[in-house]
């Protein structure tokens, strides 16, 4: 239970309350935070600012003569109100009442936190961002003379310096390019630092936040994209296939058309090679054929007679292969169609005698077109199919 005494212990109580870790919920009887908030609302601390000046700056120790100085602090010693030195960590000794530690620096690398503040992007969308800023005095006669409370001015800097940038980008940007902002942040810290005696290591934004519609508007943003990204994935896929099926067509139709040339020029050279071989075997054959008739007698009648029955067998097989035919006048008779193939075949004799004595008496064989013969023999016998045959000699 809260006792309340007077105005001013129950605004001490508040203030402790409110400091404390307590709950967010205002105690009943406790003055509201803030005049008009209502008491069932939680509390909502104010936004962080920088410390305050004062805080950055330690406590200077009292000269005795003797001073010892701790490891990882710089002291800067005046001597009659002018700098005289600067100790570094050990044993040293001062003249009491004439020399006096003026200043007392860290020598350490120090994380100062950069507090929560407001910042308008490019595209004129407010967002809150913070950072922390890695830093370390080096000269600390600089850091002493050169500038009121460094610290606390390199921290206004870095908060201005990061405003400046940020207004340069646009919001996506901002998100995008995090490591390109700080490099430019530190850079422009850099130097203003440089002459404070302070080295700036490096700077990170720690957090970006944006308001409510802004990351609603970003969440539809990247599902569109989103989607986009789906929809132009398919149709690239969809493109390949395409140009995959449509490459393994024309391959195709390339190797098939190279095995039909291939399978064409195979059928033309067994061909050739088939016409080479009649004609070597009709050219030997006629050559047998003109050493039996030259070296025997009776080869002339048997010939006669080989030639009358292959007339026959080949009109006899003229109706097989088309539906007109010539016929002889006198196809009762069979003595004279025997004649006609007797006067064919002596014309041919009389013909041929001379090609044939003189293929005998040279060496190679030239090979004739098995063609010649049979044409000749039809613009002979056909003429003569309408006139009786001589007879028989």
């Amino acid at each position: 239970m809260w006792v309340v005494t007077g105005r001013r212990r129950v605004a001490l109580a508040a203030q402790r309350w409110y400091s404390s870790s307590g709950p967010p919920m205002a105690p009943p009887g406790s003055p509201p935070p803030y005049w008009g908030q209502p008491l069932s609302d939680p509390y909502t601390p104010p936004p962080r600012q920088i410390k305050p000046a004062s805080e950055y700056v330690k406590k200077t120790p009292i000269n005795k003569g003797v001073c010892i100085v701790p490891q990882g602090e710089l002291w800067v010693v005046e001597r009659l109100g002018k700098y005289s030195k600067t100790l570094e960590p050990g044993l040293a000794f001062l003249i009491p009442f004439v020399d006096r530690i003026a200043y007392v620096h860290s020598s350490k690398e120090q994380a100062q936190e950069i507090p929560n503040q407001s910042a308008i992007t490019k595209d004129n969308v407010v967002v809150n961002i913070d950072g922390i800023l890695f830093m370390k005095i080096d000269d600390a006669k600089k850091a002493s003379y050169n500038v009121e409370n460094p610290i606390h001015s390199l921290l206004n800097v870095a908060q201005t310096t990061m405003r400046s940038e940020i207004g340069k980008l646009t919001l996506d940007r901002l998100f995008e390019e995090r490591s390109t902002l700080n490099m430019h942040i530190r850079a422009a810290i850099a130097i203003d630092a440089e002459s404070w005696g302070i080295q700036c290591k490096r700077y990170e934004i720690r957090d970006i936040q944006v308001s409510d519609i802004v990351r609603k508007s970003m969440d539809l943003q990247a599902e569109a994209d989103r989607k986009r990204r789906k929809n132009v994935l398919e149709s690239e896929g969809d493109r390949d296939a395409m140009s995959n099926r449509a490459a393994g067509e024309q391959k195709a139709k390339e190797l098939l058309a190279e095995a039909e040339k291939v399978a064409m020029v195979k059928r033309a050279e067994a061909e050739a090679e088939k016409m080479r071989l009649m004609s070597e075997a009709q050219a030997a054959a006629i050559k047998t054929v003109a050493e039996s008739i030259k070296m025997n007698r009776n080869a002339e009648e048997a010939m006669r007679l080989e030639v009358a029955k292959k007339y026959l067998e080949s009109f006899g097989n003229l109706a097989k292969t088309t539906n007109t035919v010539v016929l002889p006048a006198n196809m009762q008779d069979p003595s004279a169609m025997i004649s006609s193939a007797m006067s064919v075949y002596n014309t041919l004799s009389r013909t041929t005698a001379p090609i044939i004595a003189a293929s005998t008496e040279a060496a190679p064989v030239q090979a004739t077109p098995p063609e010649v013969a049979p044409a000749k023999v039809e613009q002979t016998w056909t003429p003569e199919m309408s006139h009786p045959p001589p007879p028989l000699q």
